[in-house]
């Protein structure tokens, strides 16, 4: 798949996550934790959509902080968005496998927040070229 195409693709299905993030927290019962992780993984896919538009090959991770620290090697701006991705990390697989994880709907409110920013900010950053 061309590089432009693996892109936007990554940045559809960064989308697709955080919708499905937002409608599991309007759920009169709210799935928290899959909500949360959810917001990861939109700033995951959009992180790796901004490497990939920037050829830049990176290891196989789901870490933020990495992932976020090979982007403000290309763009110093991204240290704006470091803290987000620290957030967000910690909703990583592993919460998933918690049966009594400690999130509250609060976290989700605040991961859904940054999520969205984490993506506003990178297809701007995306756009710009």
């Amino acid at each position: 798949m061309p590089t432009h195409e693996r892109c936007e693709s990554l940045i559809n299905i960064s989308k697709r996550d955080l919708r499905s993030a937002i409608i599991l927290s309007r759920d009169t019962n709210p799935e928290v934790v899959n909500s949360c992780y959810l917001c990861q993984q939109s700033a995951e896919k959009a992180l790796k959509a901004y490497l990939i538009h920037n050829n830049v090959f990176y290891k196989f991770t789901h870490n933020l902080e990495f992932l976020c620290l090979e982007c403000i090697k290309i763009d110093d701006s991204y240290k704006s968005i470091r803290t987000h991705c620290n957030i967000l990390n910690s909703y990583s697989s592993e919460t998933r496998y918690l049966d009594n994880c400690p999130l509250a709907e609060k976290d989700m409110n605040e991961a859904i927040e940054l999520a969205e920013e984490v993506l506003r900010f990178v297809e701007e950053r995306i756009e710009k070229v």
